[in-house]
């Protein structure tokens, strides 16, 4: 059986503040082009909060495979992380292109007015580099034009929810009845950071990439071959990381044909990890497919593949004004 809770013995991290009906969320392309149909399915579905929409100048541009120049796309999102007004941040899509704007992202706006930023895949390079430069919690969990547009099944839909508007230390990270592996028993703590694999390896050997020391490694990816999963795992192996996190928790693995291959990835993970005794859980459902629940990057969590019961106290990570 498993627990997962987020704790409240992280001090340091920028917890945003949820969001309430009329407050303005932006929404910014910092990666691919954006489908223009799909983007509006989005909009439809977040109007449903009562939210009051600012759209970022250069949404709908194009620059090849990428929404518009590393300028307009930077200017976008600093212009929405700078501005009082905008309480949360939503990313359209993910795609490629992020990691070409977070040396320009200015975190002197998160420390004085941090704001909740929804994105993943992509985004998974946005979430490691602000952790690691001033601790900011943000929530990894579908974007807009993605897979809310494409419509999300009723679970994703309601943690997405509730990751906009409710407390974060309020919550469990388990949903009821939904059947999790647990593929090595035990207990840890630590921050929950991660996300899309190929980009935590894309950042490797860069200031980018916070210490992953006593995190509890999440991984997920789409449209990887096998054999380049197992690449970028030896990787993470090779770079010391898969020997000094506490504990691994694995989300959808989908192939080119959309292929369920978790079965393959936790084999490839568990040889790679040979005896260490780490709780590693699979079939979480997060990721590239649905369900897909949107949880707290760098929110500090228990967990614990021994105890059916998952219980969460209230955080006193430092909240934003």
């Amino acid at each position: 059986m498993l627990a997962l809770a987020v704790s409240n013995s992280q001090p340091d991290l920028l917890v945003p503040q949820p969001l309430k009906r009329g407050d303005i969320v932006g929404v910014v392309a910092a990666s691919g082009p954006v489908l223009p149909d799909a983007l509006e399915k989005g909009l439809r579905f977040l109007n449903r909060f009562g939210f009051r929409i600012r759209l970022g100048r250069h949404l709908h541009e194009r620059n090849d495979y990428l929404a518009g120049t590393d300028r307009q796309r930077a200017d976008d999102l600093n212009s929405m992380l700078s501005n009082p007004d905008v309480r949360g941040i939503l990313f359209a899509r993910g795609g490629y292109g992020v990691m070409r704007l977070i040396e320009d992202v200015r975190t002197e706006e998160i420390r004085q007015d941090p704001k909740i930023l929804v994105g993943m895949s992509d985004l998974t390079a946005l979430a490691l580099s602000l952790y690691g430069r001033c601790r900011l919690m943000t929530w990894t969990g579908p974007m807009l034009a993605a897979q809310v547009g494409e419509g999300l099944d009723l679970l994703s839909e309601e943690w997405f929810s509730r990751a906009l508007t409710e407390p974060v230390y309020e919550r469990n990270l388990i949903p009821d009845n939904h059947p999790i592996r647990v593929l090595r028993p035990g207990g840890a703590s630590g921050p929950l950071m991660g996300g899309c694999l190929s980009l935590i390896t894309a950042l490797l050997g860069t200031a980018h990439v916070p210490d992953l020391a006593g995190a509890v490694l999440l991984l997920e990816d789409v449209h990887e071959p096998l054999y380049r999963v197992d690449r970028m795992l030896t990787q993470l192996k090779l770079a010391g990381i898969l020997d000094s996190v506490a504990g691994f928790v694995l989300g959808h693995f989908v192939d080119n044909e959309s292929a369920d291959r978790r079965l393959d990835v936790e084999n490839i993970l568990l040889g790679l990890i040979g005896d260490r005794s780490v709780p590693v859980v699979s079939a979480y459902p997060h990721g590239h497919d649905l369900p897909n629940l949107t949880l707290p990057h760098g929110a500090h969590v228990r967990l614990n593949a021994d105890q059916a019961e998952v219980s969460a106290r209230p955080g006193t990570a430092r909240q934003s004004p």
